[in-house]
């Protein structure tokens, strides 16, 4: 069950910390504006190289945006005990309050970045934001899950674990961006779908056989 007083926390915590919206999205976008400088002076990035350097972006941020604001677990539990929450209602509910939040940023950095690089990608609009959203989507799922449900207190143990898998999302990705054929992105999509469908319905069992 959706709680929309969590989602409204979660959005006035975003705003009132300024974690992601006036640090690691301004920072990002600095990097952005940067980059076509330190590439040879050229304002014209390699078509290649820029796919491979905005696939770079994507996971940085994520990293970045993943671990901004650490969950403390102990406080966590005590909340939703207090509060009377399920796990599930809290989990579902986070992960479209960052839904929310993260979203919107990556698709600004994108825009920031073909503008400021004088280049584009090789895929329609459709493609494109859904590619992302499926990218965002699982991304926050597995950081949320290694986060409420697991026991790992090192951050450095969690995200040895999280980046190879944000690395994986990524790499599905560059073949909608690169303007394969609608038959193809067709089935990539497809893949993404069945991706993030899996990763619901393990994280949903998970929920239900430990409430």
């Amino acid at each position: 069950m959706i709680r929309k007083y969590i989602i409204q926390k979660e959005a006035s915590l975003e705003l009132r910390n300024n974690t992601s919206l006036f640090l690691i999205t301004p920072t990002m976008s600095v990097l952005i504006i940067v980059f076509p400088i330190l590439s040879e002076n050229r304002f014209r990035v390699d078509d290649n190289l820029f796919l491979i350097v905005e696939l770079l972006f994507l996971i940085l941020f994520t990293t970045l945006f993943s671990i901004r604001n650490p969950l403390d677990e102990q406080r966590l539990v005590k909340e939703l005990n207090f509060g009377s929450i399920q796990k599930t209602d809290y989990f579902y509910s986070k992960t479209i309050a960052e839904l929310g939040i993260f979203y919107p940023q990556i698709v600004l950095l994108l825009i920031l970045f073909s503008g400021f690089t004088n280049t584009s990608l090789n895929s329609s609009v459709f493609y494109i934001c859904l590619s992302v959203l499926f990218f965002c989507i699982n991304a926050i799922m597995i950081n949320l899950f290694f986060q409420v449900f697991t026991s790992f207190s090192n951050r450095f143990v969690q995200f040895t674990i999280i980046v190879p898998i944000y690395i994986g999302f990524a790499i599905l990705i560059a073949p909608l961006w690169l303007g394969v054929n609608q038959e193809i992105s067709n089935i990539y999509l497809l893949m993404y779908l069945g991706i993030t469908l899996v990763i619901y319905a393990f994280t949903n069992f998970y929920l239900r056989s430990t409430r």
